[in-house]
């Protein structure tokens, strides 16, 4: 059976009338009469009885009406459901994103996706920019809130916010004291950056960074958390930058100094190129209203 026999058995059903049955359903009486005989063929018993003046159910057809109504509301609502889906409107979209962008940035893009797109829901998983770009390319995410630049052809960025670095010292460090330090005068440290595993700054970028000032810095690669980096710091193996949502002022042994350079953590929503997932463009949308331009994050859980 199909969804022209189950609407006309309903329409006939209604009107108990094939000739205003058929005058609603825009067709002459012959092919309705047709798909009333194939639908009772299928089903193997007649559907209706016919009078010359009136046309009536027959215990088989008010059996078999509630169910053929509960039918078509469901293939109508499979079919708008499906539309939806197509347009974007409803799906699910798989985010991953660093530590430093959980205060300032995830939540504000989840509380405009939900108010703009209730039906999309958003899978979120905390990992570092180098697992985030394996997991796009491997097809695992949809999007990624992650440090910038993202050197790929496949990937597209969208920037959204800038987090300011402060440098993270040991506390018995001879620049520790200072109110302020320049990239340049930690060129001699060896800094400690993330391995796929810790959510500090990946080596390329604190390389370009470095390289923006002029600078070759020596850095070491550390496992485990940004705690596990900012430890080692306290331990005076050596130092590390660390966005300012992540800093943690009761950290023992390690004193946070702030930037002359106004260096900043570029985050941005990553994708890749080739995309499908049409609720992407839902959190894309709810990104460029969020954040329309790159704007620098000065403290956590900023005002949306």
């Amino acid at each position: 059976m199909d969804q022209r026999q189950l609407q006309a058995f309903i329409t006939v059903a209604e009107e108990r009338h094939f000739g205003r049955a058929a005058e609603r359903l825009n067709l002459a009486s012959s092919p309705l009469g047709r798909l009333i005989r194939a639908l009772e063929d299928e089903v193997g018993t007649p559907l209706l009885s016919r009078t010359t003046r009136r046309v009536d159910l027959t215990a088989a057809g008010a059996a078999f009406l509630p169910q053929a109504q509960a039918i078509l509301d469901q293939l109508g609502s499979a079919a708008q459901l499906a539309r939806r889906a197509a347009q974007g409107e409803t799906g699910r979209v798989r985010l991953g994103y660093m530590g430093a962008a959980q205060a300032a940035l995830l939540p504000r893009l989840w509380r405009a996706l939900r108010a703009a797109h209730p039906d999309v829901q958003l899978e979120v998983s905390e990992l570092c920019t180098p697992d985030q770009r394996q997991a796009l390319l491997a097809g695992e995410l949809d999007a990624g809130l992650m440090a910038l630049p993202v050197w790929h052809d496949e990937l597209r960025a969208r920037p959204l916010a800038r987090i300011p670095l402060l440098a993270a010292l040991p506390r018995e460090h001879p620049l520790a004291t200072r109110p302020s330090l320049t990239l340049r005068a930690l060129a001699q440290e060896e800094w400690l950056t993330c391995t796929p595993y810790a959510t500090t700054l990946p080596p390329e970028q604190v390389q370009a960074l470095c390289m923006a000032f002029g600078l070759v810095p020596r850095t070491r690669a550390v496992g485990g958390s940004e705690h596990a980096v900012v430890a080692r710091v306290a331990a005076g193996v050596g130092v590390t930058l660390v966005p300012q949502t992540l800093v943690n002022p009761q950290q023992e042994g390690v004193t946070f100094i702030p930037l002359d350079d106004q260096v900043t953590l570029d985050v941005g929503l990553v994708t890749r190129a080739d995309h499908r997932n049409p609720a992407l463009t839902a959190l894309l949308g709810a990104a460029a209203l969020t954040f329309p331009q790159p704007a620098a994050l000065l403290r956590a859980g900023a005002p949306a």
